[in-house]
């Protein structure tokens, strides 16, 4: 029981590690965006180039929740 403890702790670990790298990842990207773009770059091409990354950011992090609240679902029923 304690190795099946240790294992859903890192998988949170690990999930928190890719949502930080994969918004870390955004956040690089939008401020690259920023600097390659002509100054005609709109406000509204801005919003969509941040709206895109942010839809990135989501659809890759809901799973790596999903799995996060079930390993502590897990770990608290492991507890009782």
């Amino acid at each position: 029981m304690k190795t099946s403890r240790i294992i859903l702790w890192a998988v949170i670990a690990l999930s928190l590690i890719i949502i930080t790298g994969v918004s870390w990842h955004s956040v690089e990207e939008i401020h690259y965006l920023k600097t390659f773009y002509p100054p005609s770059f709109t406000v509204e091409e801005a919003f969509y180039a941040t709206l895109v990354e942010f839809i990135k950011v989501h659809i890759i992090s809901l799973p790596l929740v999903v799995i996060i609240v079930l390993s502590l679902y897990l770990l608290r029923a492991y507890r009782q």
